[in-house]
């Protein structure tokens, strides 16, 4: 089986259909017809299905499809190693940070590492838990900070820190005025979110498992700013890290400690227990946990 017609397949699949995957792969739209035919003829099945919108996984195809993309992952790690020499650190890196502890834990460490290996491009993807975990095991992530619980089967989990969530309401707010709040006290609020894949919206949903009732949400963003802006304008409250509230002061906005919970979380740093390291991921990871833990101490 050539390695290539797994890249074609999975191209095809993903941009669901064969003149897109030609386009993006370069090459023509026949040669990968013909190269999907000759995989189908060798497995003796069918994997694709052409539809007037795209295409369609067979059955077979979606079994297919997932070991290709591991199959992939595991050769562009091969690769990795076999070009990785001991000249200094050039090449992307692809680090993934969740947009909430980004700014507030790695700015520091982006600013050294860069100083240090200004001939690597770093190259931050900004994913929710589920979205992280997928790209890390594709292969499209090296290393990244996640928040726990995380899958511990195919990951190393350096924990760094721990932290907790603060409720932030606009200044008009009757909360506003108080100096904690119950979490009881936040069931008929409306709530703003990040967007679903977000572990914070988890912890704020299983607080309101407690007393038997679902969070009204009122909007979500992947954009910190904007969530901020809603909370300003009064369209709802949102809650945030304790660590990038004291960090970042949010002008016109009120940061309120929560009880009865206390939303508490850890984080920790992650990679691919399966997958090679490149020299540049290596050295990322020793810098982000000098950095993190001498924080901490």
């Amino acid at each position: 089986m050539d390695i290539r017609v797994l890249r074609y397949f999975i191209e095809v699949v993903q941009l669901n259909g064969f003149s897109r995957a030609a386009d993006a792969l370069f090459i023509t739209q026949p040669a990968i017809s013909r190269s999907i035919k000759k995989l189908e003829d060798e497995l003796g099945t069918v994997l694709l299905i052409r539809e007037v919108d795209g295409v369609k996984l067979t059955d077979d195809g979606a079994i297919l499809y997932e070991h290709a993309k591991q199959i992939l992952a595991q050769f562009n790690s091969m690769n990795k190693a076999l070009n990785d020499k001991d000249e200094p650190l050039t090449g992307a890196l692809n680090v993934g940070l969740p947009p909430v502890i980004a700014s507030t834990y790695f700015a520091d460490i982006i600013m050294a590492f860069s100083s240090r290996h200004p001939n690597v491009e770093l190259k931050i993807f900004e994913l929710g838990t589920k979205q992280m975990e997928d790209a890390m095991l594709e292969g499209t992530v090296e290393t990244a900070a996640v928040m726990l619980p995380f899958n511990d089967k195919d990951f190393e989990l350096t924990i760094f820190s721990e932290d907790h969530l603060m409720l932030l309401v606009a200044q008009s707010h009757p909360l506003a005025k108080d100096k904690k709040v119950n979490f009881k006290q936040l069931i008929t609020e409306r709530f703003i979110f990040f967007s679903e894949d977000f572990r914070i919206n988890d912890l704020v949903r299983s607080a309101c498992g407690i007393y038997n009732t679902e969070p009204q949400i009122v909007g979500r963003s992947n954009h910190l700013d904007l969530i901020i802006a809603m909370v300003k304008a009064g369209v709802g409250i949102t809650l945030l890290p304790n660590s990038m509230c004291n960090k970042y002061p949010i002008d016109d906005l009120v940061v309120i400690p929560i009880t009865s919970p206390r939303l508490s979380y850890q984080l920790a740093l992650a990679t691919n227990q399966n997958s090679y390291q490149s020299r540049s991921c290596q050295a990322w990871n020793k810098l982000a946990i000098e950095k993190l833990m001498k924080e901490n101490i």
